[in-house]
């Protein structure tokens, strides 16, 4: 019995030992990445006035550095390419809970799925696993049941494969990281042969999930409680406008929020050489489609 419990602790000793050795992959990971807003967030560097959320039509659409300049304000992006309104409202909470609270949060609105199942728009919990060395992102990841509570005792529980590497990590070959946020879409590599798109498809409004009903009203219940103006963004696909969701947020939303809808009488905005894709713009397009909206926030003051 005595050599079993020896045997025993002896095993104990080395697996912790061995298990703290694989802390270097943890603090090493968040140097590998090109992407470092998330870490700059909870890290409390992201202190401005206007922060724009979304998925990658805030990120690609939406140049906050060019707001900055045709406002005055401070502004930055943190919108996740392929992020859903659940990942909206982690991004809000960590903005609030480590940093001053913006002015004006600008929420680029999913047109149509903001509140429909589209399997390209997810919780980005890929996005968290490079900063799981901060109890924050850690007990995020349980919450998502992507992580064990073995984690907040085992380094080797907090670890996948993707982290046992030293090399960089690199960025889409389409987008640019500015360092105001933004990831604009390069012109040179848009799909030129686009054909727009001059029909409406009715709203599926019998698609909606109740979860992500419940995650709009609660982004805009923390902004409400936190005293921030929300804009809700509607940028263009390269179709027809169709202001169904739009009505469909406004009977949801409160009255001292605002909405800005691109300027659908635009010639440009059917012209495939402003757009990446059917539901992007390059950098271009993006540059015409902020200016509008830097017009809009200096009109709204």
């Amino acid at each position: 019995m005595k050599k079993f419990l020896i045997r025993i602790l002896i095993f104990g000793v080395i697996f912790f030992t061995v298990d703290k050795l694989f802390y270097v992959f943890l603090v090493t990971a968040p140097e590998l990445e090109t992407d470092k807003r998330l870490e700059q967030l909870i890290q409390g560097k992201i202190n401005k006035e206007i922060i724009v959320i979304g998925s990658s039509r805030g990120a690609d659409n939406i140049i906050a550095g060019q707001i900055e300049k045709e406002t005055g304000k401070s502004a930055y992006n943190i919108s996740y390419i392929g992020s859903n309104i659940q990942f909206h409202v982690f991004l809000l909470k960590t903005l609030l809970k480590y940093n001053k609270k913006p002015e004006i949060i600008i929420l680029s609105v999913d047109n149509p799925y903001e509140f429909i199942d589209e399997k390209t728009l997810i919780f980005r919990v890929d996005r968290l696993h490079p900063l799981v060395k901060y109890n924050y992102i850690n007990q995020e990841l349980i919450n998502q049941n992507d992580r064990s509570r073995l984690s907040w005792f085992f380094c080797l529980a907090r670890i996948n494969k993707s982290y046992l590497t030293f090399t960089k990590k690199k960025l889409a070959k389409e987008n640019t990281l500015l360092p105001c946020g933004s990831m604009p879409l390069k012109e040179e590599l848009s799909k030129r042969d686009l054909i727009f798109n001059a029909e409406k498809e009715p709203y599926p409004i019998e698609k909606e999930l109740v979860s992500k009903r419940k995650e709009f009203l609660e982004f805009q219940d923390i902004c409400k409680q936190s005293k921030i103006k929300i804009i809700y963004c509607f940028a263009p696909n390269f179709r027809t406008y169709d202001p169904a969701l739009e009505n469909r947020i406004k009977s949801m939303t409160l009255s001292d929020n605002a909405f800005f809808v691109y300027d659908t009488a635009d010639t440009r905005y059917k012209n495939n050489s402003y757009f990446y894709d059917q539901s992007h713009l390059n950098v271009k397009g993006a540059k015409i489609f902020t200016a509008e909206l830097s017009k809009f926030i200096n009109l709204n003051k």
